[in-house]
């Protein structure tokens, strides 16, 4: 039986463990903090005693890489998921605002639910459809020439549109501005997530918290195939000879029986690790923040499961029936502030979007992601490495490898069962 370690326990590198695991490799995962999950996790608040995620997640039905996997650990029931794409979006005063799709057949469920948008103009419809239209036409090399700001203006599409739709989709699904976006990556989201049938388009939400969503399927089904998983081991040196990897050593451990490695790490952690030359990256990402405001509320009023609010520095709202939680994504200058201005900010934006006053507020949280994603901009998009190393037995996985999206769980699952696959074909 061949062995394979797999450093870090994130998303990327539970998925690389349990493909492996599956194909009947002897697995060892190795992750340095006490907890699995990496940037996608859930603890117990201290006060309350909620389970809180460090950032909600939204899933899209076009996860494809994500919904298999969490299939094959047979936790694909703890999500929440739609029918047809409904979002309620929200206006000062709570204006609701629904983008929802109608029981009629795709695409034209999503045209109706366009041109059902109260939020846009009738010309701003009709911008926003001719845009659509035209998407699966635009060249690679032009849109990574764009930002995403550039793409929507020659467009033609207008603030009011921008603000009311473009900024809230570009901000949840990249974590970044569309001033630094690149349209070329944008565009791979729009086709995934409106150009391949009605399921495509829907939102899935985890019915529990991140950790309790799948970091225990995942950890359960990698120790029922033979393998471990080693909490609070860090790798600190990775030794090599004549090109290939064969020794691992950690804080508490040297590893030399292993056949191949699977490094699923954040590229900021992979470089804190003593190397040979060959595996150096050159590659510099510039990080974007998520702040996460978790309040619990005497009386919640909130029906639906969450909002997207329109013109307001927190893009959406999440409701936990005990707690909601209010999201902040490109939030680099927010998470500088102290705890008592993020809180104010969040209860105003509160009372002005769903008139819940500040005393209606029992307890808070707040959490700061602040290297969630990377920025994917025109500078590094061609950039991000492949998953096969310089040395035959060595992989990447992580939401910054070459796999053709953003910063995302799909990205990271994707970039996790990419060097599975390549191992288990090697």
């Amino acid at each position: 039986m061949k062995r394979c370690i797999v450093i870090g326990g994130g998303f990327s590198g539970l998925t690389s463990a349990v493909y492996l695991s599956k194909a009947g490799f002897k697995v060892t995962l190795l992750e340095s903090s006490p907890k699995l999950g990496g940037r996608a996790y859930s603890v117990k608040d201290k006060e309350t005693c909620d389970v809180i995620d460090n950032g909600q997640h939204i899933l899209m039905g076009c996860y494809n890489y994500t919904l298999n996997f969490l299939k094959e650990i047979s936790a694909e029931e703890n999500l929440i998921t739609q029918d047809r794409l409904e979002i309620n979006f929200v206006d000062e005063n709570f204006e609701l605002l629904p983008l929802a799709a109608p029981k009629i057949i795709y695409p034209f469920n999503l045209l109706f639910a366009i041109l059902k948008y109260k939020a846009l103009t009738t010309e701003d419809k009709l911008r926003f459809i001719s845009f659509f239209t035209k998407i699966p036409f635009y060249s690679n090399r032009d849109l990574e020439r764009m930002t995403v700001a550039g793409w929507l203006k020659r467009e033609n599409q207008s603030d009011s549109s921008i603000k009311a739709f473009w900024e809230i989709l570009v901000v949840g699904a990249l974590n970044t501005n569309i001033n630094n976006a690149s349209a070329k990556i944008f565009a791979s989201i729009l086709k995934e997530i409106f150009f391949k049938g009605n399921k495509a388009a829907t939102i899935l939400i985890p019915k529990f918290g991140l950790t309790e969503t799948y970091c225990g399927h995942a950890f359960d089904y990698i120790v029922k195939k033979g393998g471990k998983v080693n909490l609070g081991e860090s790798v600190i040196e990775l030794k090599s000879n004549g090109g290939i990897l064969t020794e691992i050593i950690t804080e508490h451990c040297s590893i030399k029986d292993f056949d191949f490695v699977v490094s699923a790490v954040p590229l900021y952690a992979f470089n804190k690790i003593k190397k040979d030359p060959l595996l150096n990256i050159d590659l510099q990402l510039n990080y974007s923040s998520i702040l996460s405001v978790h309040l619990w509320l005497k009386k919640n009023p909130l029906k639906e499961k969450f909002y997207g609010l329109i013109n307001s520095p927190v893009h959406w709202i999440f409701n936990h029936l005990n707690h909601v939680t209010m999201v902040i994504s490109d939030a680099d200058e927010l998470v500088k502030h102290g705890t008592e201005e993020i809180f104010n900010l969040a209860c105003g934006e509160l009372e002005k979007f769903f008139t819940i006053k500040r005393t209606e507020i029992t307890a808070f949280q707040i959490i700061k992601e602040k290297r969630a994603t990377f920025i994917p901009s025109n500078e590094i998009i061609n950039k991000r490495p492949n998953t096969q190393t310089k040395l035959l037995n060595m992989y990447l996985a992580g939401d910054w490898i070459n796999t053709g999206l953003p910063s995302t769980i799909e990205s990271a699952v994707k970039s996790g069962k990419l060097a599975a696959d390549l191992i288990i074909n090697s």
